[in-house]
């Protein structure tokens, strides 16, 4: 969307060549604008105008979100419902200030779990067997506010050296 919480023209990388797609499929940019303007599908759309001059910028993905909306989207498609996971591991770039903390480029872990039933302890318990396949297993969870997930969480970990060299604090 062109009005997303981490969408701000200061967080964004734009490729000055070439700064614009060259063409935009035009059946599929008319759904998209209808959607976003007025809504549909069960959305109530972002209710805003939606601008193919927008659109057609190309920039540098700020988050992995598009991964996920295609996975959704497959789902959306099955004829009968079947529970699915999907994970993605991609780069990211954010136009931040440098600090021993945050980089310009790094890479976002996301995933998509799909089933029936699932709560907020069950995504716990995937997260702790993901990190422990890793060799992680001191986790800490801490609740958090993201404008565009519900529920969201930090995620707290620490790793210890090899050799009583020190550690690792990952969050």
């Amino acid at each position: 969307p062109h009005k997303w919480p981490s969408r701000p023209p200061p967080l964004l990388f734009a490729p000055p060549d070439p700064a614009e797609a060259a063409q935009l499929p035009p059946g599929y940019c008319s759904k998209v604008k209808k959607v976003h303007s007025q809504g549909g599908y069960g959305s109530q759309g972002y209710r805003y105008e939606w601008k193919v001059e927008e659109a057609k910028k190309n920039l540098l993905r700020t988050h992995t979100t598009s991964a996920s909306a295609r996975a959704l989207f497959r789902l959306a498609r099955q004829e009968k419902f079947s529970p699915v996971k999907y994970f993605s591991i991609d780069r990211v770039f954010r136009n931040e200030s440098l600090d021993a903390t945050h980089l310009a480029e790094f890479h976002q872990v996301e995933g998509l779990v799909a089933d029936r039933g699932l709560t907020l302890g069950h995504l716990m318990g995937i997260l702790r067997q993901f990190f422990t396949k890793l060799g992680i297993s001191q986790l800490r969870f801490k609740p958090a506010y993201n404008p565009y997930t519900e529920p969201s969480m930090e995620v707290f970990s620490y790793h210890e050296g090899e050799g009583g060299l020190g550690g690792l604090l990952l969050g």
